[in-house]
């Protein structure tokens, strides 16, 4: 069993000890929320699917999903890339989309800023991370659609590769649901 494993089965076990901890320390007096009893039992099935869409779990798939593109699409080495003709007209494309999103939330009256008008807790910054994920990916894959594997081979090879990241993140993502709502004010 290599480390990778080592850290799932641990954070599987977390999980399962988690109700039972928060039980027994509900019982000893410790101000925090049993899991076990009514209460906690009905937040555990009405939330236990909330960690299947948790940023954390989004943010691994990302990140799988990014490295098989990179490293599938023939970007890397960058020295070479930046060679190539199709590179860097897919890298002036990739600046004037980034460059117009930018124009448009800079502007007076924009629907990219918040309501108070301001670029703090507007939907550009709710979706920054993800627009700039998802334009990366579609660079990528238009960049090395040519050059080696296919479109759905590129973006499952991190996904294949480490197979383990995505059910590690949902467990975290639960263990960590579980320690808010114990800790959460009774």
């Amino acid at each position: 069993m290599n480390n990778r494993e080592r850290a799932f089965v641990f954070c599987m076990v977390l999980a399962a000890v988690l109700p039972f901890l928060s039980w027994v320390l509900s019982a000893l007096g410790v101000p925090c929320r049993s899991i076990i009893d009514d209460e906690g039992l009905r937040w555990l099935f009405r939330h236990v699917s909330d960690c299947l869409h948790s940023r954390l779990v989004m943010f691994a798939l990302c990140c799988l999903m990014m490295q098989g593109v990179i490293k599938e699409s023939g970007i890397l080495p960058l020295g070479r890339a930046f060679r190539d003709p199709r590179f860097l007209r897919y890298t002036a494309i990739y600046a004037v989309v980034f460059l117009t999103i930018l124009f448009a939330a800079i502007a007076p009256e924009s629907p990219l800023l918040s309501i108070t008008g301001g670029l703090a807790g507007s939907p550009l910054l709710d979706g920054l991370l993800f627009l700039g994920w998802f334009s990366f990916i579609v660079f990528c894959l238009c960049y090395g659609h040519n050059k080696r594997e296919p479109w759905p081979q590129m973006l499952t090879h991190g996904i294949r590769n480490h197979p383990l990241a995505i059910p590690f993140a949902i467990v975290l993502s639960f263990c960590w649901q579980c320690l808010q709502y114990m800790m959460a004010p009774l």
